[in-house]
């Protein structure tokens, strides 16, 4: 087994999985520690040691509130762990590698994951990425830095970063960025193919796919991407400019107390988190930088001008729930009033909505979700510009222990497969379901194309991608079925009035 190999900075050790034939590298540090004056900088070059390193143990979490501190619904179902390590210096990566030599190139999987850019970490235990690495996959988690520490944008950032050269802002993506470029670079040591890389993410990871997926600064870095639950576009993945984002960021530091960034610099990191955490009201994330992102990802992909990949994309159906415009007709269309604007009335009609039956009917449609609707979007896109046409997927399988359903993230125990380490009494179909998920995204990671045998030999169920001509969804739930229905008349009218949105983006109208 691969247990010791060399990266660019020296050499490292892994240690056994619980299953022996994978090694596991934990806390490898893919740049420099972002403290001190690299405090809201681009991420640096790590540091070269000598000796071998011992890469036994994840690395500190970014800097967040503490996992599980609080009871509440994720707390129970991952953060279970209150005493996890925290530090900001937190940019290391790990890789789960099958390989017996360097010399394998085995397909490479890149794991970004959620929390609303304000809190999540790797080392969360449905990450594990043994069961992907057992289907002849390396996997890498990659951590980045959130909420203040990852998303100030300030004037002053912005023209640090002209002086080095670098963005000045959205950091955590650059983070994101940065370690898959040491993917590429590094993999070969491992086992991977540098030349055949998939990132992945789910909710905040999903919509960093998105990101990654629009910017400019990516091109050739990676071949194949899987958004899952990742907003493109609407309430939730709105992009405020570079010039809203600066202002907030001097509010930010007017709160502080900071007459300059050296002197927010100056706070020390727990501080500055429990500042940040006191700080109601604003929302941390990415912005239109001109840089990295010269452009919203859903403006990207409506004009062609994002990375060419292999696309999958798809969603929960029960995670809309919180989401919901009004629990009455009339609440519902004042509602849409506000969010649809001139284009309100045409949505009402479409919609057609009178009775709470029908609302309630609207509520479980693909759409209503914010999420299914970017994936339509951006399989409708690539379509058009006569792209690989992406594949689509509904997971809603019954989930056991409460009436939560479908929920948003319930699809991680699944497509890592470590049903085994949640509370909830899953039975045989859903380790069914698991095995059958976690064996399309490795094929779709292998050869962008999610179809293959399952552990019996049997084909799974046939998965066929979706084009405007030809439109499919695979359901993931108690079964495993194509649902080819072609798109009905409102998720038209909303993917429509998504283009309209990335036009006026365009004419400035934003």
């Amino acid at each position: 087994m691969l247990r010791l190999t060399m990266t660019e900075n020296g050499a490292v050790r892994g240690v056994p999985a619980a299953d022996p034939r994978i090694t596991v590298f934990r806390g490898i540090p893919f740049a420099a520690p972002p403290t001190g004056e690299l405090r809201w900088r681009a991420p640096q070059p790590a540091a070269s040691w000598t000796g071998v390193r011992d890469c036994s143990a994840f690395a500190p979490i970014a800097m967040q509130e503490t996992p599980g501190e609080r009871p509440g619904f994720y707390t129970r179902e991952w953060h279970v762990d209150p005493d996890v390590p925290m530090d900001e210096d937190c940019l290391y990566l790990n890789v789960w590698t099958p390989a017996r030599s360097s010399a394998e190139r085995l397909p490479v999987m890149v794991w970004i994951f959620g929390g609303g850019m304000c809190c999540g970490y790797p080392s969360e235990m449905e990450f594990d990425g043994e069961r992907i690495a057992r289907r002849g996959v390396v996997m890498v988690s990659v951590n980045y830095r959130v909420n203040a520490f990852g998303f100030l944008a300030h004037a002053a950032l912005t023209e640090e970063g002209r002086r080095y050269g670098e963005p000045g802002a959205n950091f955590g993506l650059l983070d994101q960025r940065a370690g898959i470029a040491w993917v590429k670079r590094n993999i070969a040591a491992f086992g991977g193919d540098a030349e055949n890389i998939t990132i992945f993410g789910q909710s905040a990871g999903g919509r960093s796919v998105w990101m990654q997926i629009a910017s400019p600064m990516n091109r050739g870095l990676f071949q194949k991407a899987i958004a899952q639950s990742g907003a493109l576009g609407g309430g939730i993945a709105d992009y405020p400019s570079l010039e809203q984002a600066q202002q907030d960021g001097e509010n930010f530091l007017r709160y502080l107390g900071a007459a300059s960034i050296a002197d927010a610099r100056a706070i020390p990191a727990r501080e500055l988190m429990d500042r940040t955490l006191a700080y109601t009201g604003h929302r941390w994330g990415p912005a239109i930088d001109g840089t990295f992102l010269p452009v919203s990802p859903m403006r990207a992909i409506a004009e062609g001008i994002c990375n060419d990949v292999s696309l999958m994309a798809g969603n929960t159906v029960d995670e809309v729930r919180a989401f919901q415009l009004g629990n009455s007709v009339a609440e519902f269309q004042e509602n849409a009033r506000r969010l649809y604007g001139d284009a309100a009335k045409d949505f009402l009609h479409a919609a057609g909505i009178a009775t709470d039956e029908q609302l309630a009917a609207y509520y479980r449609s693909p759409a209503f979700s914010i999420f299914e609707k970017g994936n339509a979007f951006a399989a409708r896109c690539f379509s058009r510009a006569g792209r690989k046409p992406p594949y689509l997927y509904r997971f809603h399988p019954q989930i056991p222990g409460d009436d939560a359903g479908s929920f948003h993230s319930s699809d991680l125990w699944f497509v890592f497969e470590t049903l085994a380490k949640c509370w909830r009494p899953f039975q045989g179909k859903h380790y069914d379901l698991a095995r059958r998920m976690c064996n399309y995204w490795t094929n779709f990671a292998r050869s962008g194309d999610p179809n293959g045998n399952d552990n019996d030999g049997c084909p799974m169920p046939r998965w066929l991608p979706a084009s405007e001509e030809d439109w499919h969804v695979q359901f993931l739930g108690d079964d495993i079925h194509d649902i080819s229905a072609p798109l009905d008349t409102l998720m038209t009218f909303e993917l429509d009035h998504m283009l309209q949105q990335a036009q006026r983006e365009k004419g400035g109208g934003r």
